[in-house]
C-alpha cells in the first residue's frame, strides 16, 4: 500500500493558546499585544477569582470591609478587560475580517466573561444601595465568573497541529461521545420506564394501630420510619402493635425521588446510577413489593449504567488522547530515552575500537577516585542499599506509638537509636553519591533529588524535639525506594506517574478544577438561608467535593435506614411528622 507523505507547509497551523497570543504577527501592533499587558490581564483574572470567592452574604457579615474591597476589584478588572475587548474588536473586526472577534472561540469566551463581570458589578451596586436584598437569588448570575481562571492557564496550552488533523480528531471523538451519550440516555429512559412499571408509587408505612391517616404525628410512626407491604405474602411485615397504612405525603415531606411517574423515575435512576445511596432506595422497594423486582432492577441497572456506560466514556476519552499523542509522534518523532535514565547509550570509538557507552560516562564526575566511581556502579552496592531500606521498613513496622508521652525526651528508646543509625547510613550514602557524581551530576536525576529530600527530612526527624512527630512521614517514605528492586515495578510506576513535571501539571489541573467548581457551587447556593454548607469559600470547597451519603426517602429496617426521626427539644408530642426535604432519609417535626 502506498502512503503519501503529508507536507505541513500547505496547511494552516492551529495554535491553541488563546486570542491574546494570535495577534503577535499583526502589523497593527498596539498595547493589547504587549507582554506586560497580557501578564497584567492574567493577574486581573486571578483577582476576579479571589473576589468572587469572597462575594457571599455570610462572608460580608463576618468581614464588612470586604464589600467595598470586592466591589473595587471587580470594577477595576471589568474596566481593564472591557478595554481589552474593545481593542481586540478594533484589531480583528467584529464580524468581518481575517479572524473576526465574534467568530473566534477564545474571544467569545472572553466576551462572555466581560458580560458576567458587568452583571456582577451592577448586581453589587444594587446590593450596596439596598435595592436588592442581601440573600437574593440574583447572585446566581455570578456563578459563571470562576471560569475566568481559564485565562490564566490557557497560555500554557500551546500545541500545534495541522488544522485538518485537529478537525478530524475532534469530529471523530465528538461523534463517539455523542453515540455514548445516546447509549446512556437510552438505558436511563429504559430503566425509568421499568421503574414506573415495576414499583410505581410507594406510600405504605408502619404506623400505630388507630392512627388517623389525615393527621399523622411523629409518635405514630415506627422508629426508624419503615416502608411495608399490605400484601401478607410479600414485603416487610410491621411489628406488633403497628399496622401498614398508606400515607398521603407531599414530595417535600417524603423526598423528591421515587417511581411515581417517568420524570421522577428518571431522576431516581440517575441518582442510583451515581451509586450514592442507591441501596436505600432498593430497600424501600424490597420492603414494599416482591423482593425479586428490586434485585433484578437495581443489579442490572448498576451493571449497565454505573459500570458499563461509565467505562465506555473513559475508553472514548483515552482513545482521543491516544490519537492526539500519535499525531504528535508522527510530526516530531519519538523522543527517545529520558535525561534521567542511566541506560542511555551512544556509539563511541577510541584506540581499542568502537563500543557502546552510557551517556553518563562522558559527563563530568565528582572528586572521587576512579575506584569509588566503579564501586558506585557495582550491583552489590545497590543491593546493599535496598537491603538497608528493607531492614529500616521492617523496623519501622514494629513500632507501637504511645501518644501519652508529653516530654519529647521520654521517647528516646531503642527504636530511636536504631533510627539514628539508619539515618547516618543513608546520609553517608547521599554524601558518597555527591562525591562521585558532583553536585551537577547528582541533581540531574530526579531520583537523587527525592533521596536528598528524604535525607534532609529524616535527619531533622532524629532531632529529639521532632522525633515521632509529623517528621516521621519522611522515614515512612523511604519504603518508596524499594521500587528500584523490581525493574518491572519501576517501569510500571514511571508509566503511571511519568516525570515530575507531568505529574505536577496533573495536580495543578485538578486543583484548578476543584477551585472553579467550589466557586461555582458557592454562588449557586450561598443565597439559601439557613443552609450552612455553602456560606463561605472554605465550606464550599469541602462540601462540593466531599458529598455526604444521604439516602433518599424514609424507609428501611434492620440497620439499613441511615436516618432516624429527629425530635426538636421542647416540641409538643403531637407535632405533625414531616419527612426531611431534598430526599434525606430523616424525619423532623413540623
Amino acid at each position: 500500500m502506498l502512503t503519501r507523505k503529508q507536507s505541513l507547509r500547505g496547511e494552516t497551523i492551529l495554535a491553541d493558546y488563546g486570542p491574546d497570543e494570535n495577534n503577535a504577527d499583526n502589523n497593527d501592533i498596539n498595547w493589547v499585544n504587549k507582554l506586560w499587558v497580557r501578564r497584567t490581564l492574567r493577574v486581573c483574572a486571578l483577582l476576579s477569582l479571589v473576589s468572587v470567592s469572597m462575594n457571599t452574604p455570610k462572608t460580608f457579615d463576618m468581614h464588612p470591609e470586604l464589600v467595598y474591597l470586592t466591589f473595587t476589584i471587580d470594577l477595576v478588572v471589568t474596566f481593564l478587560l472591557t478595554a481589552e475587548m474593545i481593542a481586540e474588536m478594533h484589531i480583528r473586526g467584529i464580524i468581518k475580517g481575517e479572524i473576526p472577534y465574534l467568530r473566534d472561540r477564545w474571544c467569545q469566551f472572553d466576551g462572555v466573561m466581560v458580560m458576567c463581570l458587568w452583571s456582577s458589578v451592577i448586581l453589587q451596586v444594587f446590593d450596596i444601595t439596598g435595592v436588592v436584598p442581601r440573600y437574593s437569588y440574583w447572585c446566581v448570575m455570578r456563578s459563571p465568573r470562576p471560569l475566568i481562571l481559564v485565562r490564566v492557564f490557557r497560555f500554557f496550552l500551546k500545541f500545534q497541529l495541522p488544522k485538518t488533523r485537529i478537525e478530524s480528531i475532534f469530529k471523530r471523538s465528538s461523534q463517539q461521545i455523542f453515540n455514548v451519550t445516546i447509549f446512556f440516555l437510552f438505558f436511563m429512559s429504559l430503566y425509568g420506564i421499568l421503574g414506573v412499571q415495576f414499583f410505581g408509587e410507594l406510600r405504605s408505612h408502619c404506623v400505630k394501630n388507630g392512627t388517623d391517616p389525615n393527621h399523622v404525628t411523629i409518635n405514630n410512626l415506627a422508629i426508624p420510619d419503615s416502608y411495608c407491604s399490605r400484601d401478607p405474602n410479600v414485603g416487610r411485615r410491621c411489628p406488633v402493635g403497628m399496622v401498614c397504612m398508606e400515607l398521603t405525603l407531599s414530595r417535600r415531606e417524603r423526598g423528591f425521588n421515587g417511581f411515581d411517574e417517568f420524570a421522577t423515575s428518571f431522576f431516581t435512576v440517575y441518582e442510583s446510577a451515581s451509586q450514592e445511596g442507591w441501596v436505600f432506595i432498593m430497600y424501600r422497594t424490597i420492603d414494599s413489593l416482591p423482593s425479586w423486582r428490586g434485585f433484578v432492577f437495581f443489579i442490572s441497572m448498576i451493571f449497565f449504567l454505573a459500570w458499563m456506560v461509565k467505562n465506555v466514556f473513559i475508553a472514548v476519552i483515552i482513545e482521543t488522547f491516544a490519537e492526539i499523542r500519535v499525531q504528535f509522534q508522527q510530526m516530531w518523532g519519538s523522543r527517545g530515552g529520558t535525561a534521567d535514565s542511566d541506560s542511555s547509550q551512544v556509539l563511541c570509538g577510541d584506540t581499542d575500537g568502537w563500543k557502546m557507552v552510557t551517556i553518563d560516562e562522558n559527563k563530568p564526575r565528582g572528586l572521587a577516585p576512579p575506584f569509588f566511581q566503579r564501586v558506585l556502579k557495582m550491583t552489590w552496592f545497590h543491593i546493599l542499599i535496598l537491603l538497608l531500606v528493607l531492614a529500616n521498613a521492617i523496623t519501622a513496622a514494629t513500632i507501637h506509638f504511645d501518644h501519652v508521652y508529653i516530654d519529647p525526651y521520654q521517647k528516646m528508646d531503642h527504636y530511636y537509636y536504631t533510627e539514628v543509625i539508619f539515618t547516618l547510613l543513608f546520609d553517608i550514602e547521599a554524601l558518597f553519591k555527591i562525591w562521585c557524581f558532583g553536585f551537577t551530576g547528582y541533581f540531574k536525576r530526579s531520583l537523587h533529588k527525592f533521596e536528598l529530600l528524604l535525607v534532609v527530612g529524616t535527619t531533622l526527624h532524629i532531632v529529639p524535639v521532632f522525633y515521632r512527630t509529623h517528621m516521621t512521614y519522611f522515614q515512612v517514605l523511604r519504603v518508596v525506594r524499594l521500587i528500584k528492586a523490581s525493574p518491572m515495578l519501576e517501569d510500571f510506576c514511571w508509566k503511571i506517574f511519568g516525570p515530575g513535571k507531568k505529574l505536577g501539571s496533573l495536580i495543578l489541573f485538578t486543583m484548578c478544577l476543584l477551585i472553579i467548581t467550589s466557586c461555582v457551587s458557592l454562588q449557586l447556593f450561598c443565597s439559601i438561608k439557613d443552609f450552612h454548607k455553602f456560606e463561605t469559600f472554605p465550606q464550599a470547597g469541602v462540601h462540593a467535593h466531599v458529598p455526604t451519603t444521604q439516602p433518599g426517602g424514609v424507609g428501611g429496617h434492620h440497620g439499613r435506614n441511615n436516618g432516624r426521626c429527629r425530635y426538636t427539644p421542647g416540641a409538643p408530642s403531637g407535632s405533625v411528622f414531616r419527612a426531611h426535604p431534598l430526599g434525606h432519609d430523616r424525619g423532623e417535626l413540623a
